[in-house]
């Protein structure tokens, strides 16, 4: 990971970092967090708030999980967005659902059962009897929800 993946450009995103986490910002002032969430600077006695570093600020030697924070935290992704596109999927599952529901109930008796004469058909409606469209609907949904965690598709 490099400082380009770990550019920070608000106080919010530091105040989520992990105690230890060492930065540097646009001043070339570096900072460590500590435990009681403030941030320890060279020439400063106290800690300070987030907000006194010049931004953008870059996390110096990140870990992995600490550069995968950074990106989530820091990404072009809104809560808005997200709750949108799960919102979508959901909806898209529950009528695919319905939609199945609903053509199995007309198989049906008045007494909600199955006659043998429409088991063939039933077998041919319900979706789990048919592995290869689970399998293209899961690669679906799994694809968009790729998609919300990262959008530039890993570029």
């Amino acid at each position: 990971m490099n400082a380009t993946t770990t550019l920070i450009g608000s106080p919010a995103v530091l105040d989520e970092l992990p105690a230890g986490t060492e930065v540097q910002d646009a001043d070339g002032d570096s900072g460590t967090k500590t435990r009681d969430g403030g941030w320890k600077v060279v020439g400063f006695g106290w800690a300070l708030d987030p907000d006194w570093f010049r931004f953008p600020v870059h996390v110096v030697n990140p870990t992995a999980a600490t550069a995968e924070l950074v990106a989530d935290l820091a990404g072009p992704q809104t809560t808005h967005i997200l709750k949108s596109e799960i919102r979508g999927i959901l909806a898209a599952v529950r009528k695919l659902w319905d939609e199945q529901e609903a053509e199995l109930d007309e198989l049906r008796d008045e007494d909600g059962d199955v006659p043998s004469g429409n088991f063939r058909e039933w077998d041919g409606l319900r979706y789990d009897a048919h592995p290869e469209q689970d399998s293209e609907m899961l690669s679906t949904v799994v694809s968009r929800l790729e998609k919300l965690l990262d959008p530039s598709g890993g570029a």
